[in-house]
């Protein structure tokens, strides 16, 4: 079995959350302050490591957790 861990990624959850703008922003610089690569990961860059996990590619890989988070687990 293998895992991705992905950290902050660009969707529509902010919108849900119904921040005001001021306070959207506030929380997107936090973020992007914890995060070494300095901003919110995409969708496709936690799909890309899945499917890679999925190819052949990946054949010999196991037991292993993929952290797609812009290196925040490694601050």
């Amino acid at each position: 079995m293998n895992a991705v861990s992905p950290g902050p990624i660009e969707t529509n959850f902010i919108n849900q959350a119904d921040m005001d703008e001021k306070r959207e922003e506030q929380f997107r610089e936090q973020v992007e302050s914890q995060v070494p690569l300095g901003r919110f990961g995409e969708a496709e860059e936690v799909a890309n490591v899945a499917l890679f996990l999925l190819s052949n590619a990946a054949s010999y890989v196991t037991a292993s957790e993929h952290a797609v988070d812009g290196g925040m687990t490694k601050r």
